[in-house]
């Protein structure tokens, strides 16, 4: 009996040993490695580190594997969570680690969604930080290019917490609808979605980018700076009065005297405006597509 066992455990080994060389000359792609952007929605990925990848119920180990992908096999990335990959099988939706997914494939630039192209260079830069991102970089309609990475998310909602559907690629030009904390709403060929603004450029960008560079010099355009909200009075705008839009490449006009309207257009740095009526900071002005509110700081000073 004792031999027996000896002799299935000698023969286990021998088939095992092969399996253990091949598997750690291709080892899973450390967890801190991992990130979304190896992964945007859409995009095609191949099942490499592993002879057969569990399925899961849920983006953890501690949900169900109710199937298995084998090596070699190709997935659509639905969805990004924690490191785990929402895809499609014969067996229905599931969740399967990222880190066992072909690491060449995930630097690769994917695919434009709908077309065969590449999406343009991975090493494209960084973004641009938060604490340099305002409404007034991205007024409505006007247009941005994706920038500073190879491909970003479009997600259901201003947020990361928001689900992701498709993704657009670097150079894509982009017309803004929203702006709202951080996040710009925009149209896409799967519909219409948020992407953040950090990863959007514009002349507007490029010159905060600039200016956030180089502190105490006056940014590359010659913008300034707005005039202090404190120092905003009504005496200074009287009604009939005109002024001319500045220390802004172009201002938001939203349909009330406060950034909790919304913005239906804006106005062009040079443009000169008539006061129909002063409120707390903001002038009532009249545009091509209506009446509207803009913030009196960024108009120029005497």
């Amino acid at each position: 009996m004792k031999l027996r066992r000896m002799l299935l455990l000698l023969l286990a080994m021998l088939v095992f040993i092969p399996g253990v060389l091949v598997l750690a000359q291709t080892r899973p792609t450390p967890v801190e490695q991992i990130h979304a952007g190896m992964f945007p929605v859409g995009s095609e990925q191949r099942v490499e580190y592993a002879a057969a990848l569990n399925v899961r119920r849920g983006p953890h180990p501690r949900y169900a594997a109710f199937t298995h992908l084998t090596r070699g096999t190709v997935v659509t990335v639905l969805e990004y969570r924690d490191k785990w990959i929402r895809v499609n099988t014969s067996a229905g939706e599931g969740w399967i680690y990222a880190g066992y997914l072909s690491r060449e494939m995930a630097a690769a630039p994917p695919r434009a969604p709908g077309t065969g192209t590449t999406g343009g260079a991975v090493a494209a830069g960084n973004r641009t930080p938060q604490h340099l991102l305002r409404a007034e970089l991205f007024p409505v309609n006007s247009t941005a290019t994706v920038d500073f990475a190879s491909h970003v998310n479009i997600r259901r909602g201003p947020a990361n917490s928001y689900a992701a559907f498709t993704h657009l690629a670097r150079g894509t030009t982009i017309t803004v609808l929203e702006y709202r904390l951080m996040w710009v709403r925009v149209d896409t060929a799967s519909g219409q979605g948020w992407i953040f603004s950090g990863f959007l450029s514009n002349d507007a960008v490029v010159a905060a980018r600039a200016n956030a560079t180089t502190p105490g010099t006056t940014p590359a355009t010659g913008l300034g700076t707005p005039t202090p909200h404190a120092q905003l009075r009504v005496e200074n705008f009287p009604n009939g009065s005109t002024h001319t839009v500045d220390y802004a490449l172009f201002l938001n006009v939203r349909r009330g005297p406060g950034t909790s309207h919304a913005a239906f257009t804006n106005l062009a740095r040079g443009t000169e405006i008539t006061v129909l009526e002063f409120r707390q900071g903001w002038v009532r002005v009249n545009t091509p597509q209506g009446e509207g509110w803009i913030y009196a700081a960024y108009l120029r000073r005497p």
